[in-house]
C-alpha cells in the first residue's frame, strides 16, 4: 500500500495495474532519467543534470507522478507551461511573422511524452503508412530522404528514358492556415 497524496487514501500497486493497462515502473523512470542529455531548463528551471545525476534517487517519486498523470488522465499544470523563444528564419527580422517560435518545455513533461510516444504511439501507427515518411523518426533525416529518392530515380531510369521529379517546398504552408478553421475540420 501506498499513500497517494492527490486523492488522500492508500492506494496499492497491484490495484493500480489491473486498474489501468499502462503502468511506468521506477526501473523504466530510472533508465529514462539516466539517458537524460543536456538540455535547456523549461518553465520550471529544473537543469537536466539533477534527473541525470540523481536518476536512482528519484526515479519511485517520478515513476508516481507519472502513473498518477496518466491515470486520472490530468497533466501538472507545469509541464504544459513552456518557456518560448522567438529564433530568426530571416537574416534581419522585421516582425514576429519572421520568427520561429522555439517552445522549451520542462525536462519531466519531456520524457514522459519520450515514454507515451516510444512505447504506445509509434506502436500503434502500422509501418506501411509511415515507410515513406523521414521526419519526427528516430532513423529518419534528410540524408535519408535524400538516399531513397535517389534510389527511385535510379531504379525507374532503369526502364524509362526520363523521370520528372516535382519537388514543392512547404516551409511557409502552416503559417498561412487560420487556425481555427484547422481545428473545426481536425474536430470533424
Amino acid at each position: 500500500m501506498q499513500w497517494d497524496p492527490y486523492t488522500k487514501s492508500c492506494i496499492d500497486k497491484m490495484e493500480m495495474v489491473q486498474w489501468c493497462p499502462v503502468y511506468i515502473t521506477h526501473y523504466e523512470v530510472e533508465k529514462l532519467l539516466h539517458t537524460v542529455k543536456n538540455t535547456a531548463p523549461g518553465y520550471d528551471s529544473l537543469p537536466s543534470w539533477i534527473f541525470h545525476n540523481c536518476s536512482y534517487e528519484l526515479a519511485e517519486s517520478v515513476a508516481h507522478i507519472y502513473n498518477y498523470s496518466i491515470h486520472s488522465g490530468i497533466v501538472p499544470r507545469p509541464w504544459c507551461t513552456a518557456t518560448v523563444t522567438p529564433v530568426p528564419k530571416v537574416p534581419c527580422p522585421a516582425s514576429l511573422k519572421d520568427c520561429r517560435p522555439i517552445a522549451v518545455t520542462p525536462v519531466l513533461s519531456r520524457i514522459a511524452e519520450k515514454f507515451i510516444v516510444s512505447n504506445f504511439i509509434r506502436p500503434a501507427i502500422p509501418y506501411d503508412v509511415v515507410i515513406d515518411q523521414f521526419a519526427f523518426k528516430p532513423t529518419g533525416s534528410t540524408t535519408c530522404a535524400l538516399v531513397c529518392l535517389q534510389h527511385h530515380v535510379t531504379r525507374l531510369l532503369e526502364s524509362n528514358a526520363y523521370v520528372r521529379c516535382l519537388s514543392v517546398d512547404f516551409s511557409k504552408a502552416f503559417d498561412t492556415i487560420d487556425h481555427v478553421v484547422l481545428l473545426s475540420k481536425l474536430k470533424r
